[in-house]
């Protein structure tokens, strides 16, 4: 009987499943340096989950997100002048749907300066964001100079609750652009 058991294969190992969630490097942002590291995670890894949870989250600290886009970008596109949490959704959510698994994005920072307190902290870099979207007319590099607000929630993690967006040089295609392309 024994034998007639073995030999049917009922105690082989069987073939490992893949996941079916993506890796993921999130951090819970007990700092304001890992609300960075996880925005340039989740962007790396085109994660819309990931991505979202760099933002305060209302429920959780009396107020919301706000984002002021860079004023030439702003007067070309008004949808940037109601900005809000959900807005930050779609763009992210229709930005990654037109990108290949496949291909790269990269948020770099450079001259970067973090000022914190008990209950808040300013962020400040000049950026260049790489995203090789498959949209042939918007561009797939922006750059600029950006500033953070964050501050803790209730739960103690920090996420981002003022985003100011700036040109550093007229000929620049900032962020606010690649935002107001995508947003629809």
């Amino acid at each position: 009987m024994f034998l007639l058991i073995a030999g049917c294969g009922l105690f082989s190992t069987r073939e490992v499943e893949p996941p079916i969630d993506p890796r993921s490097n999130f951090t819970p942002p007990t700092s304001p340096n890992l609300v960075m590291i996880n925005l340039q995670f989740a962007i790396a890894e085109k994660n819309t989950n990931n991505y979202m949870k760099c933002f305060i989250d209302s429920a959780f600290a009396g107020t919301s997100f706000r984002y002021f886009a860079d004023a030439p970008t702003e007067l070309q596109f008004p949808v940037l002048a109601n900005w809000n949490i959900n807005s930050e959704r779609i763009y992210y959510t229709n930005l990654v749907s037109v990108t290949s698994t496949e291909s790269s994005s990269n948020l770099f920072l450079s001259n970067d300066n973090l000022i914190t307190s008990i209950d808040s902290a300013i962020y400040d870099a000049d950026y260049l964001l790489v995203f090789n979207h498959n949209r042939q007319v918007t561009p797939k590099t922006t750059k600029g100079k950006l500033r953070f607000v964050l501050i803790p929630d209730s739960r103690n993690l920090w996420g981002i609750k003022d985003w100011y967006d700036f040109k550093n040089a007229p000929e620049d295609t900032t962020w606010s652009f690649l935002k107001a392309s995508f947003v629809n």
